[in-house]
């Protein structure tokens, strides 16, 4: 039973995990695209890291999905969300390498249009339940990540 709760906050994690990509603007030296990934996959992977120890202590002592209520999704959400825009600035800050600008900026759209419906959600019970039990509260955002070669922001994490 207690796996099966961890394995509710690690889908926590990668459901919000998804927050990356981004127009850095003319003051931001262009990165190769080999570096841009790197560095937006670790920002990623300490995000990860970060929000599954928060998922970890909220999600603490529920023993099944059933057990999960919305004040409990609503509480991670208050906690990983704020981080997961956080991510989203500083991919953004990074600045897209040079010809991957589009691809970019679509990842980063994608993150904050994922982000707002999550806090869109948060008034209905329903609705902020279902993004803590989707594979992934932020679709949009792990599909453009992962085939851009953003893993560790999608769900490659």
């Amino acid at each position: 039973m207690k796996r099966k709760m961890t394995g509710l906050a690690l889908l926590a994690v990668t459901v919000v995990a998804a927050g990356c990509g981004g127009d850095g603007g003319d003051e931001a030296q262009a990165l190769t695209k080999a570096d841009y990934l790197k560095q937006g996959n670790q920002i990623c992977t300490d995000f990860n890291k970060d929000v599954g120890k928060d998922a970890e202590k909220i999600f603490a002592g529920l023993q099944s999905e059933k057990d999960l209520t919305a004040e409990k999704a609503r509480e991670f959400f208050d906690v990983a969300l704020p981080k997961f825009d956080a991510v989203v600035e500083d991919l953004d800050t990074l600045g897209p390498p040079k010809g991957d600008e589009d691809t970019v900026q679509a990842i980063i759209d994608a993150g904050k249009s994922d982000s707002l419906k999550i806090a869109e959600a948060n008034d209905d019970d329903k609705a902020i339940l279902a993004f803590v039990l989707k594979d992934s509260a932020t679709p949009g955002f792990d599909q453009k990540a992962d085939a851009y070669g953003l893993g560790a922001c999608g769900t490659k994490n």
